[in-house]
């Protein structure tokens, strides 16, 4: 009879037992490979992130904007993209009030990362309580060394509440503008951070009077191009300051920017625009009261009811301005409606209060 021959197998497990043929193993399949995602998916989570981050820069800096009892302190950054590099900044230095604007070079994540490392830099130094000018040269020389490439504008002032002093550097920066009966620049600059290694920048002190109003701004505000490619231009930008230049801070930069849109039919994407205003309160409680009417319902109304209630040239402590609360606001409802009655005396409450708190701190002193 023939033999025969067993199969021979090449895996290590093939073999005979008990009369038994095992079968062989087949070889392991690969794991499933992860589906690519489609261009649309990776489109929506880079625009997910992109919100997300610029959500993050935008609380980083309205964060910031402190209560500064005797002054009204408001700021706005619109980015041209997703991310902007524009900054500014408020702290508290010593008994002072530090106020930084900020323009880095560039638009987009590239711009808003230097914008970040710049921030940074600025409030470390500031926290060595030095001037202006010596904080900004100590920063200069960080950048230079930490950011090799792109520059930054910046100016930084700092603010005696108490005596409306203000001291400040700038860096190659939009110069100052202070807004009273006129509206003068600040010619004082300097070399813009992140060029070269400067010793301290030239300093200015001004003092800053009851209802002043400074306004530090980046160029996104003056170099805004209508359809023709035609810049808003500082001419322009100086006529609407010297218009609407009494208005409080946050109805002043609501206005300038209806005007900015305007020019550019609502297409804010140029370059970044921010604005930061600081305005000193009047000395006199009615008096400031009476320019918050005047904002809300004209001045010539304002100064019809001021007659009525026997309050021209006058002078009330924050209580019996309370009492006062209750016939404006009849006044108000009669001729503009509850709405607008509501409206001012949300405005007004708050004020009452700070002057309140500026009484008792002098007084205490």
């Amino acid at each position: 009879m023939q033999k025969v021959q067993p199969a021979i197998y090449s895996s290590l497990l093939s073999h005979r037992a008990h009369g038994r043929v095992a079968i062989p193993l087949e070889p392991a399949l690969p794991a499933p490979v992860p589906a690519a995602p489609v261009p649309d998916q990776r489109q929506a989570e880079l625009e997910q992130d992109l919100q997300l981050a610029r959500d993050l820069q935008q609380g980083l800096m309205l964060e910031t904007v402190p209560r500064l009892p005797g002054w009204e302190l408001s700021a706005v950054s619109l980015p041209a993209r997703e991310l902007g590099g524009d900054l500014y900044d408020f702290l508290a230095v010593n008994d002072s009030q530090g106020i930084m604007i900020g323009d880095v070079s560039g638009k987009g994540l590239p711009a808003a990362l230097r914008m970040a490392v710049a921030r940074t830099v600025f409030r470390a130094e500031v926290r060595r309580g030095q001037s202006p000018g010596h904080t900004l040269a100590a920063v200069n020389n960080i950048l230079i060394e930490e950011m090799p490439q792109g520059m930054v504008t910046m100016l930084y002032a700092l603010i005696n509440p108490q005596t409306g002093m203000m001291q400040l550097a700038n860096a190659g920066h939009n110069y100052l503008i202070v807004i009273n009966n006129q509206v003068v620049e600040i010619e004082t600059s300097g070399v813009p951070l992140g060029v070269m290694e400067i010793d301290c920048y030239t300093e200015s002190i001004l003092q800053l009077n009851y209802g002043d109003s400074v306004m530090l701004y980046t160029d996104g505000v003056v170099e805004a191009t209508n359809e023709h490619q035609v810049l808003y231009g500082y001419p322009r930008f100086q006529n609407l300051l010297q218009t609407v230049g009494h208005l409080k801070p946050r109805a002043l930069m609501a206005r300038v920017l209806s005007e900015v849109r305007a020019w550019t039919q609502g297409q804010l994407k140029h370059d970044d625009v921010t604005m930061v205003l600081v305005r000193r309160r009047l000395a006199n409680l009615l008096d400031e009261m009476h320019s918050i009417v005047a904002d809300v319902v004209g001045p010539m109304t304002a100064d019809e009811w001021w007659q009525s209630l026997a309050l021209v040239g006058a002078s009330r402590t924050p209580d019996q301005c309370l009492e006062l609360l209750r016939p404006l606001n009849e006044m108000v409802a009669s001729q503009f409606g509850r709405g607008i009655a509501r409206e001012l005396q949300a405005q007004l409450r708050p004020v009452i209060e700070e002057y309140r708190l500026l009484q008792s701190t002098k007084g205490s002193s």
